[in-house]
């Protein structure tokens, strides 16, 4: 049937084995590759069926597939024994689930990420979380008996995953058809889970889905720094998976990692980013970058309203908001500053000026004080600072006092606000402001994830430049690891 009509298929009409679906934009394009085809089959000398022909339908089920004017959605009826499919109780019948779910990924945004505890299930040798090593050869754990049991293994993790699954293809968006006339606009996002794409184009001012894309990584993948993994999925995407819609075709990348801009300008490139980057070469597009903004999966990105603003960055601008803000005390004038504005950025970030203290978003003195007093920690420290008694950080002392203890000497008052003595740069005295703990992940979220997911080590310095409370590092290494 391909070398019959093989001219036409994916122009005209689809066909599978024996099937074919003639397609049109109206009725009168319609008929007129119908007639085509019929002709085309008639001169092959094929019959078809009248009793399975239908004519003129305006959607048809196909390949467990609804094919309508509005896209392509998933089949309601195939979909029926998703939500009462019993959990898994061997790696025989996980494996029948994920192949069942695997048939329709494209519908489902970060599927590698959501399907990875119960992936992990399939492979042998299991650790405390339910994941699968092989003690020989961590990085490539091997697979396990068809019949074997899981039912001790299914974790919390596992369960959700399970879940998940089933309601995100209960739910599935319709996708809509590529049309090369319009420009493409694609999501990227990158996690120590997997890589994630998602393909857009604008219907009646709305951007609708037209693929979903992802993958797990590889174990060495697993090693690679965050801007590689970022770099990674936007080469893996474009090249590997969409390369069929996009080849030839002007798009836009929107990404909230502003590193990957740089990267892709000026940056010093290794061996494989020299590869990567000469691979999309060939590819015309253009990155533009949304501060403040989590691509945590395609999921979330296909239900993002179109009227969200985004930015086109300069490679000076990229610099400028890794750079940050730090609180000094310098001539008797103090700026307190978070991080960077969202609403900054067309002007920090589009035309690049110099930072300015009172652009940023600030804690004020009255909160800190109140916060502060309020925070056990620094509580017990500001009594031991009022009466210059030291070992009351040692008596009946909240987690971390111990720590504080150690810090005494650098530790100080200022206007009724403890900060701590921090590394001099630049012969410019900084002070660290001793955070309250209920302020802590959003000054990690401010300076990590609105900063383009720095390293674990940048986004230390970035907080330590400006911050102080105990075990902060680890603390600061686990939330940029999450």
């Amino acid at each position: 049937m391909e070398k019959t009509v093989g001219d036409m298929n994916l122009i005209e009409v689809l066909v599978y084995l024996d099937d074919i679906i003639v397609f049109g934009k109206t009725l009168e394009e319609h008929e007129q590759r119908l007639e085509k085809v019929l002709k085309r089959l008639h001169e092959e000398g094929l019959k078809l069926s009248l009793e399975k022909c239908q004519f003129c339908l305006p959607s048809v089920t196909y390949l467990g597939h609804v094919v309508s004017a509005e896209g392509v959605s998933t089949d309601p009826r195939k979909l029926e024994a998703v939500a009462s499919w019993p959990r898994p109780r061997n790696v025989t019948e996980l494996r029948s689930f994920l192949g069942f779910c695997s048939y329709y990924r494209r519908f489902v945004g970060g599927f590698a990420k959501i399907a990875q505890p119960l992936n992990k299930l399939l492979q042998k040798e299991t650790t405390e979380e339910g994941c699968k090593v092989s003690d020989q050869n961590p990085s490539a754990p091997g697979p396990r008996k068809a019949r074997e049991s899981i039912q001790g293994e299914w974790t919390n993790q596992c369960e959700g995953a399970f879940v998940k699954l089933k309601e995100c293809l209960t739910r599935a968006p319709v996708l809509a058809y590529a049309d090369p006339h319009k420009p493409y606009e694609l999501h990227v996002d990158a996690s120590r889970e997997g890589l994630g794409g998602v393909l857009y184009q604008e219907y009646g001012g709305l951007l609708r889905p037209v693929a979903y894309v992802s993958r797990s990584l590889t174990p060495s993948e697993k090693n690679y720094p965050t801007h590689k993994l970022e770099f990674l999925a936007l080469k893996w995407a474009v090249v590997d998976k969409l390369k069929d819609y996009l080849y030839g075709a002007e798009f836009v990348i929107k990404t909230d990692n502003n590193p990957l801009t740089y990267i892709l300008t000026t940056a010093k490139l290794d061996a494989t980013g020299h590869r990567w980057l000469a691979a999309l070469s060939g590819f015309r597009f253009s990155l533009k970058y949304h501060p403040g903004v989590n691509n945590r999966d395609a999921d979330v990105l296909s239900r993002r309203p179109y009227t969200t603003e985004w930015t086109q960055l300069t490679p000076d601008g990229v610099q400028a908001l890794c750079q940050g803000t730090e609180r000094r005390v310098k001539g008797g004038i103090e700026a307190e500053a978070i991080g960077v504005m969202a609403a900054a950025v067309p002007e920090f970030y589009c035309n690049p000026t110099q930072l300015r203290d009172e652009s940023l978003p600030t804690f004020s003195r009255q909160d800190l004080k109140a916060d502060q007093a309020r925070d056990p920690l620094i509580a017990l420290t500001i009594k031991a600072l009022t009466a210059n008694q030291r070992e009351i950080l040692l008596t009946n002392s909240p987690s971390g006092a111990r720590l504080v203890y150690k810090e005494w000497e650098r530790l100080k008052m200022l206007d009724g606000v403890v900060y701590r003595r921090g590394p001099s740069t630049n012969a410019e005295e900084i002070q660290q402001l001793f955070l309250p703990a209920k302020h802590r992940e959003s000054v990690l979220r401010s300076l990590h994830d609105e900063h383009g997911h720095l390293g674990a080590e940048r986004t230390f310095k970035l907080v330590r430049d400006r911050f102080y409370w105990p075990c902060m590092r680890a603390e600061v290494e686990s939330y940029c690891h999450s």
